[in-house]
């Protein structure tokens, strides 16, 4: 029975122009306000420096509080500046290290921004309904989050509105792009990544330009880690005694985005996106979710070789069936965990909050191994926010034919990895599923010879909607057979082809691949 529910879990998922900078809050307007002569002539003190503009400011943001938003086509933030030891006024530095009579400042709540005089002023005020002459009209918010100390992209960080049920996650460059209804000016965006400091913007601030966000981490005290010292076994026992009670009771209807790809190292295979409706049922419903395809698209590098030797593909269902806190897998049921090791690894921000960081493999008396990873759950609520795995290396290499059961005789082929993860947010008190990403990666060579190639193969899913007032489930004639695989059809890759919808941007490997390709169809239509 053990071996069945270990296969059974498995078997399911293994198919298969402006840039601003973000260090912290401004706005624009050329007068000083009352709160801005009291900010700009605040003193603090820098000791003597060859240094960064970024650097500096980020010293600034330590010093005082206050964060900067400005464009990085105006100030080139790597420029090294030089800075004596001393107190400086707020707007002393400022005019110092950017050394530009063009520029001006402005202060909103926590936030400083710094731009070019006469460069589309307009100070933020509340949306109003006689300012909105389209109801369906859309704001667009374009951004890149990345860590603050290193400068290196944060891949899957969640985007939300605040209060709302939108929100959008990151690509692996750290890039995202959010579309909400233009009535939703006044509102708040929250950037959150796991151990980071959740970033709280206001969306005035984030109109007409990509901003890059630096996340700063959040390292919790020693002090707190010793005090909350907690058992890793008991902790899980009781996040599953939770459950019941933390996800969906009731039907609810997702809107999300999905992707999946095979790459022969930088070279696309295939490449697939769409929009589906789920109708998610119940956490402790038997019945299956209900997929509604509303937009798709698919393209095929037919001039590769390769596609006819490998043949991975994931579907609709490796997504849905990742949803680990409804189709549990063993490393999460209570009668099974003495078969594993858990390690209280660390505590992390979450969010708002902090999370217990409990790693698992399998212990030593199993004589297979299948599975190792992280599990994150909520400290107060005991809610599985984020499940990271992978199948062990081990198992792999025993059990190869499992998972690639048709393979070329005239090649090698070996499986490196296999690594997912699942996450949770929560809306209205219940943590719904937010995002799933599934990463194969193989090397295949051709036999009696002694180089091979390295494919990945991908699949993701991101949820931007939820609607839990329907419930109400497809007609059949409606529903999407969640084992198919996007019908193969070359396009020309239309950035504008998903305006109307929010999706997790194509990353610069497969932009730039998609641009190739795009080019050649143009030829082969030419001639």
């Amino acid at each position: 029975m053990k071996n069945f529910l270990k296969y059974r879990f498995f078997k399911g998922i293994s198919s298969g122009s402006l840039v601003f900078c973000v260090l912290g809050f401004l706005f624009w307007g050329n007068p000083l306000q009352a709160q801005d002569e009291t900010v700009f002539q605040k003193e603090f003190f820098l000791p003597g420096q060859n240094n960064s503009i970024y650097q500096i400011l980020n010293q600034v943001t330590r010093q005082t509080g206050y964060f900067f938003i400005y464009d990085s086509q105006i100030i080139n933030s790597d420029q090294s500046v030089r800075v004596r030891r001393g107190n400086y006024r707020m707007d002393e530095i400022l005019k110092s290290i950017l050394d530009d009579e063009s520029l001006s400042f402005r202060v909103l709540e926590k936030y400083i921004i710094i731009y070019r005089s006469g460069v589309s002023e307009k100070d933020p005020a509340p949306a109003t309904d006689d300012k909105i002459t389209e109801p369906e009209t859309k704001l667009l918010i374009r951004g890149k989050t990345l860590d603050a100390s290193s400068g290196k992209a944060l891949p899957y960080a969640t985007i939300t509105v605040l209060g709302r049920a939108l929100g959008v996650i990151t690509n692996q460059d750290g890039l995202f792009n959010i579309r909400i209804p233009a009535e939703l000016m006044g509102d708040t965006l929250r950037i959150s990544y796991v151990g980071y400091k959740s970033r709280i913007i206001p969306v005035q601030l984030l109109l007409d330009g990509e901003y890059e966000i630096y996340m700063e981490m959040d390292m919790i005290s020693l002090q707190e880690v010793i005090i909350t010292y907690y058992n890793p076994y008991e902790i899980l026992r009781k996040a599953m005694e939770a459950k019941s009670g933390l996800y969906p009771r009731q039907s609810s209807h997702h809107t999300s985005f999905y992707r999946e790809g095979a790459f022969k190292g930088d070279m696309i295979l295939n490449y697939s996106e769409a929009i589906f409706r789920i109708n998610k049922t119940a956490y402790h419903s038997q019945a299956d979710d209900q997929v509604m395809l509303l937009k798709s698209r698919n393209i095929t590098n037919l001039d590769l070789e390769d596609t006819l030797m490998l043949k991975l593909k994931a579907g609709i269902k490796s997504a849905l069936d990742l949803d680990v806190m409804k189709t549990l897998p063993e490393f999460l049921m209570p009668e099974y965990l003495n078969d594993y090791k858990l390690t209280g690894a660390d505590m992390v921000a979450f969010e708002s909050g902090v999370a217990y960081a409990i790693e698992f493999e399998e212990a030593d008396h199993v004589r297979e191994p299948m599975y190792r990873g992280v599990i994150y759950i909520d400290r107060e609520t005991l809610a599985v926010l984020k499940v990271d795995f992978e199948v062990h290396p081990s198992y792999l290499r025993r059990h190869e034919r499992r998972f690639i059961p048709r393979r070329s005789p005239d090649h090698i082929t070996r499986i490196q990895s296999m690594r997912y993860s699942v996450q949770y947010r929560c809306w209205e008190g219940t943590y719904h599923l937010n995002h799933v990403r599934g990463d194969v990666d193989i090397r295949i060579r051709r036999k009696n010879r002694f180089f091979g190639n390295n494919y990945n193969v991908f699949f993701e899913m991101a949820v931007v909607n939820i609607d839990t007032l329907r419930t109400d489930r497809f007609r059949r004639r409606e529903s999407l057979d969640t084992r198919i695989v996007f019908t193969d059809q070359n396009f020309v890759y239309d950035h504008d082809f998903w305006k109307d919808y929010n999706i997790i941007l194509p990353e610069k490997r497969i932009s730039e691949a998609l641009k190739e390709m795009n080019l050649e169809l143009e030829n082969l239509m030419e001639e």
